[in-house]
């Protein structure tokens, strides 16, 4: 059967999720997102649940044809889903020095995705990403030697920072409904979102993913206006139940079409950003972004029923959570698990 969560219900399911929660009066307003103009959004990305969860996981000393492999076994999946959309990879850009490019993804995995893509889809690719405020798109896009990929793909860099807005709530700290201007590409249906992640830890929500390396990106940061410090706003307060919430309600609306996980050298300890390097040579594909982070949460040794966002999105049946009901292709999870080392912040931010 497929499983098909149109924004009505899935605000719904959220609602009643924020009542298990105890968030009470606070989900309400999830049920009427509108525009900065006040006019209901009614044209917004639709969470689908695939009728097969297939990842392909590969091991093995080259780290692009890792990622080739792995995106091949799933190629009539990609090139099911990507008819008539408009192909957007985001990749994950943190820190430009060449010093500190483990944060970030490597070049070699996107290259591997417009090559796989291109093999069927003829359409321009954007790679889209807002960087942090006083690094401009390009001179991240030259640090990182993403600018040789125009030689060989029809490919287009875009700056989420200066895409129009939509609204989605969120909760503030006081767990009542804020509102959070995101990136209306995003946001749109007819875009096939891509997510180009890394294997790593993190402070606050014990692994970043495929998911979470779109959703952190979606809310506006343009060095004026910041809204994804809202994300994180119930930290301090509410503890790991708001943020993990958080990533979740902005995950129903921004959930990717794809994930590719790099996994080659991965960073354990105090990731995302402080994190230090870790050798597994793997690469993890999926057209269920869920199952994708699944593998990757046990390829890191991590117990997934206490991840609070991925946990969530899997109770709201966003995707494949039960590794027993995974197609699983290519190397046995046994073959290539390896303990990553927790934040020190662990016991404290797991759900």
């Amino acid at each position: 059967m497929s499983f098909q969560f149109h924004r009505r219900s899935l605000l719904k399911q959220a609602a009643a999720a924020a009542g298990t929660l105890g968030l009470g009066a606070a989900s309400a307003a999830l049920q009427a997102q509108t525009s900065p103009s006040g006019g209901t959004l009614n044209s917004r990305r639709i969470c689908r649940k695939p009728e097969v969860s297939r990842v392909a996981l590969i091991k093995g000393n080259d780290r692009r044809e890792n990622m080739v492999q792995a995106l091949e076994r799933i190629a009539p999946q990609i090139k099911a889903g990507v008819q008539g959309k408009q192909v957007v990879i985001k990749p994950n850009f943190t820190r430009v020095k060449k010093e500190e490019w483990l944060a970030s993804t490597h070049v070699d995995g996107v290259s591997a995705l417009c090559e796989v893509l291109s093999s069927f889809y003829k359409g321009r690719i954007l790679i889209a990403e807002g960087t942090g405020p006083g690094t401009p798109l390009q001179e991240a896009v030259d640090s990182y030697q993403y600018s040789a990929l125009q030689k060989r793909f029809p490919v287009e860099f875009f700056d989420l920072r200066s895409d129009e807005q939509r609204i989605v709530y969120i909760l503030d700290p006081e767990m009542a409904p804020v509102p959070v201007r995101t990136s209306r590409l995003l946001l749109d249906p007819d875009t096939y979102l891509v997510s180009a992640a890394v294997l790593k830890t993190h402070t606050l929500a014990a692994v970043t993913l495929g998911l979470k390396n779109i959703v952190l990106a979606a809310p506006c940061n343009n060095g004026v206006d910041n809204d994804r410090r809202k994300m994180h706003a119930g930290v301090p307060k509410a503890g790991p139940r708001a943020y993990n919430y958080n990533l979740f309600q902005m995950g129903i609306q921004t959930a990717p079409d794809l994930v590719l996980i790099d996994g080659f050298v991965g960073m354990e300890g105090e990731g995302p950003l402080n994190g230090t390097a870790v050798e597994s040579k793997v690469a993890v594909a999926s057209t269920d972004w869920l199952a994708a982070d699944r593998v990757g949460t046990e390829l890191m040794g991590f117990d997934f029923a206490r991840i609070g966002h991925l946990r969530y999105c899997a109770q709201a049946g966003m995707g494949e959570g039960d590794l027993s009901r995974i197609q699983l292709t290519g190397e046995p999870i046994g073959n290539c698990r390896r303990a990553y080392q927790p934040p020190a912040s662990l016991p404290s931010i797991l759900m």
